[in-house]
């Protein structure tokens, strides 16, 4: 499956001024838990470069990884080249759904056995992200979710959770979200 990139097209001098230095790493939460280079903001540019110049395939599991960003921004505010690596994600994430790809990245995830359909989630949602369909279930939108934290926080149940599988703790998405509420995420 081949995705178009409408919306990633339109970074693509973005993507070219993105000197590949790496200082975008350096405050990013998954790279610290993981020291994966796969997990760098600089890592996602190029395979959405590579991507959308035809020079790979598109995997499930590259949709994925391109999906794993807390959108905190740490990144932006260390790039020299002022590349807006966040918005290329989201814009990213938009395509990689239009073209049939599933995926999660770090989105929420509510588990539908312990949520009391309070609507805590869907009214703290800043991106409006949480949806309800018609069995009263909670949906997260992996697209417009931007991994804050803000709803896993809210919830009296417990019912959400965040992706820590990538080696990434509790205090990392605390800080995510601190650094997101203090002016890094619109």
């Amino acid at each position: 499956m081949i995705p178009e990139f409408k919306r990633l097209n339109a970074w693509r001098t973005e993507l070219n001024i993105c000197i590949r230095c790496g200082y975008c790493y350096e405050l990013c939460h998954l790279f610290k838990s993981s020291f994966w280079e796969i997990d760098t903001p600089r890592a996602k540019l190029i395979l959405l470069f590579r991507l959308l110049n035809g020079e790979m395939e598109c995997t499930p599991e590259i949709a994925d990884k391109i999906a794993e960003c807390f959108h905190c921004r740490n990144c932006e505010r260390s790039c020299a080249a002022k590349v807006p690596v966040t918005d290329i994600i989201q814009d990213a994430k938009a395509d990689l759904a239009d073209a049939g790809f599933e995926f999660r990245g770090t989105a929420a995830l509510v588990d539908d056995d312990i949520c009391g359909h309070c609507g805590m989630c869907s009214s703290v949602c800043k991106a409006e992200a949480i949806s309800i369909d018609e069995e009263k279930k909670r949906i997260v939108d992996p697209v417009k979710c931007l991994s804050c934290g803000v709803c896993v926080a809210s919830c009296p149940s417990g019912a959400i959770t965040q992706t820590e599988g990538f080696g990434i703790q509790e205090s990392d998405l605390r800080e995510s979200m601190l650094s997101s509420l203090a002016g890094g995420a619109e």
